[in-house]
């Protein structure tokens, strides 16, 4: 079960780490125009991930990748180093406060990103 735990955590963080590059890799894309930037099915995928994360902490539920997580860690007898790792860098003991206003910080600056650095709905290539 363990292994089940730390698959659903890694996929946690490449969905965190998306999110986390996205609010920088966008508006240095826009600014040098880099046409994958503009991708509106990549950019509707950012700005749905984000504004999931802030409603979950704005109506204090868990994520349900972390319900899900949890779940199995704690079928499993004991967590391995690269889980403990993952979760050490996905999940950080601060108030629920701090992280209600660091997502509604991320919120509008990717909604001010949309604004700036419009996406096109074209297909775009390279």
């Amino acid at each position: 079960m363990d292994g089940i735990a730390d698959l659903i955590l890694f996929t946690h963080l490449i969905i965190a780490i998306f999110i986390s590059v996205g609010m920088v890799i966008f508006p240095i894309g826009g600014l040098l125009s880099w046409r994958w930037c503009k991708n509106f099915s990549l950019r509707v995928t950012h700005l749905g991930l984000i504004v999931v994360v802030f409603i979950e902490t704005l109506i204090g539920v868990n994520c349900p990748l972390t319900v899900v997580e949890n779940y199995f860690r704690a079928q499993a007898t004991h967590q391995s180093f690269i889980g403990s790792l993952m979760s050490n860098t996905l999940y950080w003991n601060m108030s629920e406060a701090l992280f209600f206003y660091l997502y509604g910080i991320c919120v509008v600056w990717v909604l001010i990103l949309w604004i700036l650095f419009p996406p096109s709905r074209k297909f775009v290539r390279g």
